[in-house]
């Protein structure tokens, strides 16, 4: 009867072992199919440390996306502004031009009317919105940090073109040149934070790779290893069984 014992314990530790086998097969298994290095409570500690990575760099990714609307806005404004130094420029032209003793009253009439439709350009230009909103008459906040802070970008320029003085087109010629530094300062800063935030995404998203994605080629090693492992218990447990059989077949 020892023989039939110690037979049924191997058969038992055999098959014991093609569970634990199966049990890594389907874990590997898992973790291969899935791409998750935590399947099977594997690293449950870097799942959650990996979730807020990705977390952070998806805030990063939609605050730069935010910048970009920022910078698309300011560049906007900025070639409104263009537009009006050239048509202020054209407004000084027809100031000198205006003051020359051989025009004729026609002429001076034509300056006139050119005038007049440049300051009606100029203030459909002044009124330019982005998407509702007013690219000149004030600025703009945007959502540019992780923490849903928002910062103010563009000029208020309160840009009305005259031709009434030289002093007075000059004036506005100031108005304009300083608007558009304070639109080229703002494009600036937010390529800047843009660049920031981009690289903040990638590393987080990186990082959480790291720890939270399937080591493919281990994962894959492990497959192979319990695969045979499981076979060479398998063929165990039916050894010990014929084992057992032909000791109570002698016994009998």
């Amino acid at each position: 009867m020892t023989s039939v014992s110690n037979a049924a314990v191997g058969a038992f530790l055999a098959g014991n072992n093609a569970a634990k086998a199966r049990h890594g097969m389907n874990e590997a298994i898992a973790r291969l199919s899935s791409g998750v290095r935590s399947m099977y409570g594997g690293d449950a500690g870097g799942a959650s440390v990996a979730h807020q990575l990705r977390a952070e760099g998806r805030s990063a990714l939609m605050a730069a996306r935010n910048t970009e609307d920022g910078i698309s806005f300011l560049h906007s404004g900025e070639a409104a502004l263009l537009e009006l130094a050239s048509l202020n420029t054209r407004l000084r032209e027809l100031f000198v031009q205006n003051v020359n003793g051989i025009l004729t009253s026609d002429d001076k009439a034509a300056i006139a009317a050119e005038g007049t439709e440049i300051k009606a350009a100029a203030v459909k230009i002044d009124a330019s919105e982005l998407n509702g909103t007013a690219l000149l008459t004030a600025t703009k906040a945007f959502t540019v940090d992780l923490d849903g802070g928002t910062d103010s970008y563009g000029a208020a320029a309160g840009i009305t073109l005259v031709n009434d003085s030289a002093a007075n087109i000059d004036a506005q010629g100031a108005k304009i040149a300083l608007a558009l530094g304070s639109m080229a300062a703002g494009i600036s800063s937010l390529k800047g934070h843009q660049g920031t935030l981009y690289a903040l995404a990638a590393n987080s998203e990186a990082a959480a790779a790291r720890i939270q994605d399937t080591d493919f080629a281990r994962s894959s090693a492990n497959l192979a290893k319990f695969s045979i492992m499981n076979q060479s218990a398998m063929a165990m447990v039916a050894q010990a069984n014929q084992a057992s059989s032909a000791v109570l077949t002698v016994l009998q």
